[in-house]
């Protein structure tokens, strides 16, 4: 049954309505059900709002869902139990979903403090996911706020179509020594026609990424904070992979204090990595205000010269372009505004074109390695990674 923590109204193929009466300190509820002719009914927490519903907390399972609506207005906190939630993959599921609308005023708070603090002291924890979207299709999600994942924010995945996110405000800052890790904004593959729009992120990972199997992804009016860019990657991470990532548009985005706007990332060659194809992607009218990087492309992820040199990444890049970046870095690799390290043994099909990042206070330099002589901007030598 569903935990009673705050007003349900059900009506088949309509509408779920969660409107909070109260602050709710512990709430995930246990399983949407619709069915036809449902009566309307409004039940307390535990039966009496004095009685607290954490035995009651499950997963937020959609299974049965079509065409409703899910509408939050006040807040849903998940709990802290570690014992419970390891494991569990994420915490809200939307699994063979055809047509959910997820909206309103209201907040999904993730309580991940607690979940980074441990994590940092028991690398084993296995941190849910806050939002998963799984071989849907016909989503729309907008206007909520989602704040502290335990791990990624929105994992759009298994061939999922169709879904739209918009409005939206994503939020995780850690305020303790340890770093909020793995708090990706949006992940988004194996999926299609994906389309994030107009939404704030703020957080200390990948704002907006493109996972293998991403196509028709579009990204639009997007503010990302604190993050790691709008990346495509990791490819090629498991051996014998063939990841692929085509046909989309990152597009008017502001990029503040990231580590880079922009990017693609491939693990190296050798019998333990895959390869991969980035084709027909393109970042354009990118703001970059103190940013690391503008651009970067890495061949050599998660590993280290020596190997890379002996088992260099054998990714393709084509069709890639970078257009109409502006702003200021932040100075961290002083007058370096990109690093684009393109593989030697792999292909690196990209133009940058309209390119005026400058860094503070020094002339501007972008490192190239294995780039075509048609990029599109002076290139140094010597980029890495």
């Amino acid at each position: 049954m569903l935990p009673k923590l705050f007003g349900v109204s059900t009506i088949a193929a309509g509408l779920v309505y969660l409107a909070a009466s109260e602050p709710i300190r512990h709430s995930i509820p246990d399983r949407v059900k619709l069915s036809p002719h449902a009566a309307t009914c409004t039940p307390n927490a535990g039966g009496s709002p004095t009685i607290d519903d954490v035995p009651a907390i499950d997963q937020l399972s959609f299974a049965g869902c079509s065409g409703c609506t899910f509408k939050i207005l006040g807040e849903l906190s998940v709990s802290t139990d570690f014992n419970y939630w390891n494991g569990k993959g994420e915490i809200i599921h939307l699994q063979g979903i055809t047509g959910a609308r997820i909206t309103g005023s209201g907040m999904i708070n993730g309580n991940g403090q607690a979940s980074w603090d441990y994590f940092a002291s028991n690398s084993s924890y296995k941190r849910p996911y806050l939002i998963r979207v799984d071989d849907s299709s016909n989503i729309q999600m907008s206007r909520i706020t989602l704040k502290d994942a335990p791990m990624f924010h929105v994992v759009t995945s298994g061939n999922s179509k169709n879904v739209v996110y918009s409005d939206m405000n994503l939020y995780s800052v850690s305020n303790s020594s340890n770093v909020a890790h793995n708090t990706d904004g949006f992940d988004i593959g194996p999926a299609s026609y994906v389309t994030v729009q107009n939404t704030q992120i703020t957080n200390n990972d990948d704002c907006v990424v493109l996972k293998p199997g991403a196509s028709y992804v579009t990204a639009t009016g997007i503010t990302c904070v604190g993050s790691h860019g709008l990346s495509v990657g990791s490819l090629a991470g498991g051996a014998n992979s063939d990841d692929i990532v085509t046909n989309s548009i990152f597009k008017n985005c502001t990029m503040s204090g990231s580590t880079k706007a922009a990017g693609i990332k491939y693990y190296p060659g050798g019998t333990t990595h895959g390869t991969g194809i980035v084709s027909n992607v393109t970042w354009e009218d990118i703001f970059c205000d103190s940013c690391n990087y503008a651009i970067q492309i890495e061949t050599c992820y998660s590993s280290n010269s020596t190997y890379c040199a002996q088992y260099p990444s054998t990714g393709q890049i084509s069709d890639v372009v970078f257009s109409g970046f502006s702003g200021t870095t932040s100075g961290h690799y002083k007058d370096v505004v990109a690093n684009i390290d393109c593989s030697s043994a792999g292909t690196c099909g990209m133009v940058i074109g309209d390119f005026s990042v400058v860094a503070p206070d020094e002339a501007s330099k972008v490192l190239c390695t294995n780039t075509p002589s048609d990029l599109g901007v002076t290139c140094t030598a010597g980029a890495s990674g």
